[in-house]
């Protein structure tokens, strides 16, 4: 009987060691073609029509269909589904697309911590920046410098009359690409369409396309015109159990859908309710 032998990963801070990233059955030369795997159970998915959602919050639509496809929710660095990372979005939806969330480089080793420390309120550091204008988040103003020289992303603060307060915090261009890289060669975008039934969501998955990384210096390109959308995420948890704790996603990357395309060359698409 044909196996599948699972590429190794072993992962450090925003460092990634791919041990090897081939998928086949032994004793074959073939590659398993894993995007025909996910439509055949994309197809089965769809037939399915209305499905109850796991819970009534935003990424209802996502974690439903996860468990559909029977993949457990986490927050890996690696593919959702053999080498494919997965991302559903609603029919009329406007919010970005997630792609992937990484924590600075430095200079210290728990940079988001000091940042917390220093500019949070009410335990919490949260808001969209931009690489060519100012954020005012918690009373200062925040700003993204694309540093071509340094190969790195750095966060820049500024007080209320814009003077510089401090550009130290970074992500090494090195850390994005190997994110990039590993996590999103391969997409595949799932839509979605949403109604609620007694207050309760329902899902009706009808539409998949498959997609490809075109390339790091593209993503690069597009931060810089701001079709790559970036926020900043600290918050420290006030109750229960992790009273104390901080949760932090340090910087969250999105992209518009209507810039998908832009990263990403669309290799096939496929409609339930066209076909």
């Amino acid at each position: 009987t044909a196996q599948i032998s699972i590429k190794i990963i072993f992962s450090q801070g925003n460092k990634i060691n791919m041990q090897y990233i081939f998928i086949k059955r032994q004793g074959d030369d073939n590659i398993i073609n894993f995007y025909d795997e996910l439509l055949k159970e994309f197809k089965i998915i769809a037939d399915k029509k209305w499905v109850k959602g796991v819970n009534n919050l935003t990424s209802a639509a996502g974690l439903t269909f996860e468990k559909l496809l029977g993949k457990k929710p986490d927050s890996l660095y690696l593919p959702d589904y053999y080498g494919i990372e997965i991302k559903t979005t609603q029919r009329y939806s406007r919010y970005a697309v997630s792609l992937f969330s990484l924590s600075f480089d430095g200079p210290n080793l728990f940079e988001m911590s000091r940042l917390m420390e220093k500019y949070s309120i009410d335990c919490q550091l949260y808001g969209s920046i931009y690489t060519n204008k100012y954020s005012l988040i918690n009373g200062v103003n925040f700003k993204l410098k694309v540093d071509k020289k340094l190969k790195r992303l750095v966060l820049c603060v500024y007080d209320l009359y814009f003077n510089l307060i401090e550009e130290r915090s970074y992500i090494d261009f090195s850390s994005i690409k190997m994110r990039l890289e590993t996590k999103l060669t391969k997409l595949a975008l799932v839509y979605a369409s949403k109604k609620l039934i007694n207050d309760e969501k329902y899902f009706r998955y009808y539409k998949i396309i498959f997609y490809e990384l075109k390339s790091f210096d593209k993503f690069i390109e597009l931060l810089e015109e701001e079709k790559i959308k970036v926020s900043i995420l600290g918050r420290t948890a006030k109750s229960g159990i992790d009273a104390g704790k901080q949760k932090n996603k340090n910087l969250i990357f999105a992209i518009q859908k209507d810039s998908i395309e832009e990263l990403f060359e669309k290799k096939y698409e496929y409609d339930a309710d066209l076909n």
